[in-house]
């Protein structure tokens, strides 16, 4: 009898973690279209490459546009090296699972970088994670309408 409540205990304290969980899920997204949407679009804007290396994983991972598959330290180079940046998000949704979220969406790029416009439009994928309390970055995929 005794096996039996403890089991009905353990049960219960993960039902009421899961349930603090999804209780939470709705202020997650919130974060995490508020990072998606203005600290992103604001520290491309203004090359706050301090904002970026916070927000992104020391082993972040983007696919762009081309294909090509770069790393955090390629993305803040290119973000430092262009002349202006506008990022815009548009559309956007956002799944939790647990400590894993995942925002999916619209996005625009442009700028100018050593004289060449830069123009993206398309869709993107990222991968953001609760790490140590902070929501990090870990990977993204950009898509480029054609």
């Amino acid at each position: 009898m005794a096996k039996m409540v403890c089991i009905l205990l353990m049960v219960l304290a993960g039902a009421s973690v899961l349930g603090a969980r999804q209780a939470d899920e709705p202020d997650v997204k919130s974060k995490i279209i508020a990072l998606e949407r203005l600290s992103k679009m604001q520290a491309f804007a203004a090359k706050d490459v301090k904002t970026l290396d916070q927000l992104l994983d020391k082993n972040f991972v983007l696919v762009n546009p081309d294909g090509k598959v770069e790393t955090k330290a390629d993305l803040l180079l290119f973000v430092q090296s262009a002349d202006s940046l506008q990022y815009t998000v548009g559309v956007m949704m956002v799944r939790v699972h647990g400590d894993t979220a995942v925002a999916t969406g619209l996005y625009s790029l442009t700028g100018v970088q050593h004289g060449n416009r830069l123009s993206y439009r398309g869709r993107f994928v990222d991968t953001w994670l609760l790490k140590e309390g902070q929501w990090v970055a870990i990977a993204s995929l950009t898509i480029a309408d054609e």
